[in-house]
Order: C-alpha cells, then structure tokens, then sequence
C-alpha cells in the first residue's frame, strides 16, 4: 500500500471510491476540501491510499486549519459534523489516520445505533433516519400527527422551491442566505461568509439540494443537502421564528426527504444534536434514530470524549444577549469574518 497526498486530478478516483463505501458521509467528498479552499483558503491535506496494482483503497480527507497567530492543525474535518477515514479494512483505516500525527482534531461516529436509555442529558449524537423506496411509503410511515403537521404548511398557503444542478442552485442561494443570516443573527452565532455557500453549491454540484420555503414571495425557510451515493445529510436548515406558527420547518424538511427518497436515497441524516433537547426531539419525530458522535482532540490513538452541553458561560450569555441586537449587516460582516477561523 502506497499512502500520498492526493491532488486534484484525483478528484474523480476519490468520488468513486467513497461513493460505495458504506461508512461514507457527504462531508468525504473532495468537494468539501474545495471549498474549505476556494471559500477559506484553508488547505486540503487529503491522504489517498492506493494497493499495489494502483487502485484506491482508502482514503483521509483533512484541512490543514489555520488560525491567526498560531501554528496549523490537521482536522478532519471543519464546519461539519464527521471526518474520519475510510478503508477497505480496518488496518487501512487506522494506517490513514496516523497521518493526523499528534496535534489534530477529529470526529467519528458510531456505526451502530445507541440505546437511546444509554444516553446523558446533552451528549452529541448524529441522527439518522431509514428511507424506503419512495416517498409515498415514507409518508404512510409516520404518525397521523406529523402527517397533519407536513399537510398544515400547505394549508397556510406556503409553497417551496427546490433546486437540483448548479445554475438553479446559484439562482436561489440569495434567498437561502438571507434566511440564514436572520437566523444565525438570533442564535447569537457567527454566520458563513456568503462565498462559503457559494463553493458548496459550486462543487457539489448536482449532488447538492437547495429548497427554500416561502410565504408569498417572501423566504422564511431554507435548507441546503449534501448527497453521496445512498446517503444525504442536511448540514443547515434555517427558519425565521416569526412564522413558525405556519410550519415551514414541516415543508422544508419533508420537501427534501421526499425528493432524495425518490432519488434512491436510503440513509438521511439530519445532523448533530444534544440529546433530549429540542432539535434533538424534532428529529426524532420523523423516526431518526441517535448514533453516537465521538470526538477526539489531539493524538489518533486518544480515547474520545463524550461532549455533553452544559450551562452556558457568562461570555456565550453575554454574546447571546447582545448579538440578536445588533444590525444585521454588522452581525454577517463580523461573523463572516471570524467563522472561517472557528472549525466546528
């Protein structure tokens, strides 16, 4: 086994082959490392393994991360939830992540399920949900009661826009990002520089899904997915709470379930969550179920933590109270600026 780093000219190698891995997320596409590049000008340190006859088999995706007056660190991966490797076996796997050396941050999943009584109280977890063959088996899986909900948007007169290739994708992200900055502004945290948004759409490109969900002409939800091959996962999903009374949050999530289950889609994974609090029981509601999210900080062979949330500290109190207040621009123009440099 012949273990370098890859270029760019092995993007179509690299696709292929976690494509058909089955411990592949969206985020272990090369697609992902470009933009941390184009958006961010964080470099891509992707590792790809090759057997004797020149075949990949394995890969590492990693971002030499930078931040402003410190030395780099290998993390796998930022702005998302995972980043591991992927082998065809374990030796291969656990050989790529030694590549990580010492200083590194990394975030496995469990492959398995937990016992949701095995869980604490604000422990990480990724949530994931089955798909059957068609939307139409999905819809009569659920409760009457989320039925109702999904039906209540359409019934408040909110219709939705869904983009499937690059040139719709870039038509619609304005409304996206405008949902999104709102958003992020109320939940005091720093917001993704629009070019950010951008990348993604732009290398993802058809396996991406954009829908935005509207009241009249005006957007108050938004969602962007990411697919690779039987599995897609929504990294940002946004509503304006002043008209969460109408559902927009039931039309965004199921317009997008709908459209990958009809697509051949069989795992939707709805993201990180703590659990037992709110987004952790939205999500449920659809029938996902809780994988536990191991994350490590520092050396491979480090045991992992389990990171639960806790109360929060006086300066997140402090931002939480003052961000929503401040004026929009101000709150994207800074957050733009400093989310680069923020690696979760």
């Amino acid at each position: 086994m012949n273990i370098r780093l890859a270029t760019h000219q092995d993007k179509k190698r690299w696709d292929a082959f976690v494509e058909t891995h089955p411990q592949a997320t969206p985020y272990h596409r090369f697609a992902w490392g470009q933009a941390c590049e184009q958006a961010y000008s964080q470099p891509m340190q992707y590792y790809i393994a090759e057997d004797e006859q020149k075949q990949v088999c394995g890969v590492l995706p990693c971002i030499k991360f930078k931040r402003p007056l410190s030395s780099s660190k290998s993390v796998a991966l930022p702005y998302c939830d995972t980043g591991f490797a992927l082998g065809d076996d374990d030796n291969i796997s656990a050989t790529l992540m030694k590549k990580l050396g010492s200083d590194c941050d990394y975030r496995d999943v469990s492959h398995q399920p937990a016992d949701a009584e095995t869980l604490q109280p604000g422990q990480k977890v990724i949530l994931r949900l089955s798909l059957p063959e068609s939307s139409e088996q999905l819809m009569s899986s659920f409760k009457s009661k989320l039925r109702s909900q999904i039906r209540k948007a359409e019934k408040n007169g909110l219709t939705m826009t869904l983009s499937e290739s690059t040139n719709e994708h870039i038509a619609i992200l304005p409304h996206f990002y405008d949902v999104y900055k709102q958003n992020m502004r109320l939940l005091a945290s720093p917001a993704h520089a629009y070019s950010w948004f951008e990348a993604i759409v732009k290398h993802y490109a058809d396996n991406a899904r954009v829908c935005i969900v509207y009241q009249a002409s005006t957007p108050i939800g938004a969602g962007i997915v990411l697919l690779n091959g039987a599995v897609a996962a929504i990294p940002w999903a946004s509503t304006l709470p002043q008209y969460n009374r109408l559902a927009p949050n039931m039309m965004l999530y199921w317009s997008l379930l709908a459209n990958v289950t009809d697509a051949g889609i069989q795992t939707f994974d709805f993201g990180r969550s703590s659990y037992g609090e709110g987004t952790y029981k939205f999500k449920t509601q659809w029938g996902a179920l809780p994988y536990p999210l191991n994350w490590h900080d520092g050396a491979v062979d480090q045991q992992p933590q389990v990171v639960e949330t806790g109360p929060p500290g006086t300066v997140r109190q402090l931002a939480e109270s003052i961000w929503p207040k401040l004026p929009l621009g101000l709150t994207v123009a800074i957050g733009s600026a400093i989310r680069r440099y923020i690696s979760l």
